[in-house]
């Protein structure tokens, strides 16, 4: 009975049943059995004030309201005459329009199971690699560039790092002294991985987060030109607990859910239809696409 009852078929019928039974309920004495005549009740004025008051932050005045009347009756006008008029055939906006109300449907499904503690903790579990906080490095660099040192580039960088070693203090050494002038800053405090690349490059990042800390080491090849660098701190890449990320788990477990719903919601609906599609035309076939190796015409 339990496994019934979380059936999401089941409760995309209930909550329609449901839309169904709130709307004639509230528009009992809105709607008229003549389709001649457009009733603007008391209900239907109020919610046009308080979406102006909402977006206005003031209640309308009367004229206002009265603009507000006028044009949601031209807004009705010319939706029924459309209809008689069939124009909402074959129209792909409003048919995407409808398909996502359908989908929104289908969503607020999902939200009627909210996951218990047990269910966020599989799914973390089962997600690790989305909540691994990322490794970090600090570090300071002294730079060289291409154009200025040309084919000795990597002989004067060597140069430096033997001077820089051979001092009694290498932690005490004033990076901007020492090299060319850099666009950047000479120090960087915990970067991800993701963002020494950014700034840096694939293969700088790579080799920056393989060296130890409190040496110079290098030189290391960047897209501005060549580095020495010196690892001040490491923090190696770890899973956090589930308190601390517990909110985005829920979300990202939520989203999955509304995901699957949605999809087998659809399954559900198009089991319902006879599918037929008719062959492509010759214009659109694979054989006579000239990327597949036919001939165009």
């Amino acid at each position: 009975m339990k496994k019934w009852l979380k059936e999401p078929l089941l409760h995309f019928l209930v909550i329609g049943a449901l839309i169904f039974i709130v709307f004639s309920m509230v528009n009992t004495q809105e709607i008229s059995v003549d389709e001649k005549k457009i009733v603007v009740s008391t209900g239907d004025i109020e919610r046009q004030a308080a979406i102006w008051l909402k977006s206005r932050n003031r209640p309308p005045t009367e004229i206002e309201l009265k603009g507000l009347v006028d044009s949601y009756i031209r807004e009705e006008v010319y939706y029924r005459e459309a209809l008689a008029l069939g124009l909402d055939q074959n129209d792909t906006v409003l048919r995407r329009r409808l398909m996502q109300k359908m989908e929104y449907l289908s969503e607020d499904i999902a939200e009627l199971n909210p996951p218990d503690q047990a269910a966020l903790n599989a799914y973390f579990l089962a997600h690790k690699e989305k909540y691994e906080l990322p490794a970090r490095v600090s570090f300071t660099h002294i730079y060289f560039n291409f154009d200025k040192h040309g084919r000795q580039i990597v002989e004067d960088a060597k140069s430096v790092l033997a001077e820089i070693q051979a001092v009694t203090s290498p932690d005490n050494v004033h990076a901007p002294d020492l090299g060319d002038q850099f666009m950047m800053q000479y120090t960087f405090t915990l970067e991800t991985p993701f963002q020494v690349v950014r700034l840096f490059g694939q293969g700088f990042a790579k080799q920056l987060f393989q060296l130890e800390t409190n040496s110079w080491k290098g030189p290391i090849e960047s897209s501005y030109g060549l580095h020495l660098v010196r690892i001040n701190e490491k923090v190696d890449a770890r899973m956090p607990g589930l308190a601390s990320v517990i909110d985005k788990v829920r979300t990202d477990w939520m989203s999955e859910q509304r995901q699957k719903t949605n999809k087998e919601i659809y399954e559900r609906f198009k089991e319902r239809y006879e599918i037929v599609v008719e062959e492509m035309p010759d214009e659109f076939s694979a054989e006579s696409s000239p990327v597949a190796g036919g001939k165009s015409s």
